[in-house]
């Protein structure tokens, strides 16, 4: 491609999209492949455009253009159930084909952002997300690159993929006694259910309990009974008398991968296994900040099998104060 000045480029094959920057973003003023008009002449100039890249002498080049770059190592960082979508110019969308678990390779993708012309943007590690969301993006700097240097790239493989749910049924323990007794309202069931609407699951098994360590640990067999292959339970968190849950889960003889985690909120989180079905019990900070907590964070990669490890677990200090957290609300 060359560059030309609009007043010169009438009759020619724009090599290039030109763009409109407006209050609502950026649009397209004219695509590549049109040709030039003396009336687009105008209304580029008027839009701020006075030089644009027209085709010319691409053939036998060695250079590859932006979006055929975006493409081509989007697919090329594109692993397990995952599908590219080329954008406009010089950008390339990665979309997960299933329900599950984002897993990047952050080594890859710091190697990649470091060659400082293309970056790979992605959602968190771990993350759930559902079909068809966009999981990450490509986004090449330059114009142009040689061919060599895309291809140094390309050995870059497999960075961006999804895990897809291993475990589709849920089972839910609330505990209670305001809440068993009709005192209160149970709040936290509308909660764990958006979670399972969202990512496709089922809930098998529901029962209100009071805080009782004993009706607690009965119900938490019964969910696996009725083939939950995750039991949530909720409330009773914390060391105050009444709360009993923590107690239940090591009645059980479940096996404690971490009880309190480095999150706010929803620090008094436990994580526990009974043989192969993950317990998670969250406490009642998930209905004040229902909007993201314990449960987006751990309820996901539970349900693809991902068990975190303790390691794992205490290094989320780390960006552990989320956001949402209040520091006037008690957690």
């Amino acid at each position: 491609m060359r560059l030309v000045r609009v007043d010169d480029a009438v009759g020619l094959m724009l090599g290039y999209d030109t763009t409109y920057v407006g209050r609502d973003g950026a649009t397209v003023l004219l695509p590549r492949g049109h040709i030039i008009t003396r009336e687009d002449v105008e209304k580029l100039k008027d839009s701020g455009v006075y030089f644009v890249w027209v085709m010319g002498d691409e053939e036998g080049s060695d250079l590859m253009y932006e979006w055929e770059i975006a493409e081509a190592v989007a697919s090329a960082v594109a692993g397990r159930n995952i599908y590219v979508k080329p954008a406009r110019q010089g950008s390339a969308r990665l979309l997960t084909t299933v329900n599950g678990v984002l897993l990047v390779d952050s080594n890859g993708l710091k190697t990649l952002n470091l060659s400082g012309n293309v970056l790979l943007i992605t959602r968190q590690n771990y993350v759930g997300v559902v079909k068809d969301d966009v999981v990450g993006i490509i986004d090449v700097i330059p114009l142009s690159m040689r061919r060599q240097e895309v291809e140094e790239l390309l050995k870059l493989k497999g960075l961006v993929n999804v895990e897809p749910f291993r475990r589709t049924r849920l089972g839910v323990v609330i505990t209670g006694t305001e809440i068993y007794q009709g005192r209160k309202s149970d709040l936290y069931y509308p909660v764990i259910k958006a979670r399972a609407d969202r990512f496709g699951w089922s809930i098998v098994y529901r029962e209100v309990v009071p805080d009782d360590e004993d009706k607690i640990a009965s119900a938490v067999r019964e969910a696996v009974n009725q083939n939950a292959e995750t039991v949530v339970v909720t409330g009773g968190m914390s060391v105050d008398p009444t709360d009993r849950t923590p107690i239940a889960i090591k009645r059980l003889g479940a096996e404690i991968i971490a009880y309190g985690v480095p999150i706010k909120p929803t620090t008094m989180t436990m994580i526990a296994l009974l043989g192969d079905v993950p317990i998670l019990a969250v406490s009642a900070g998930g209905i004040y900040y229902s909007d993201f907590n314990a449960l987006d964070i751990f309820l996901p990669r539970l349900m693809a099998d991902l068990i975190p490890t303790r390691e794992e677990i205490a290094a989320m200090g780390l960006g552990g104060l989320l956001p949402n957290y209040k520091l006037t609300i008690h957690p």
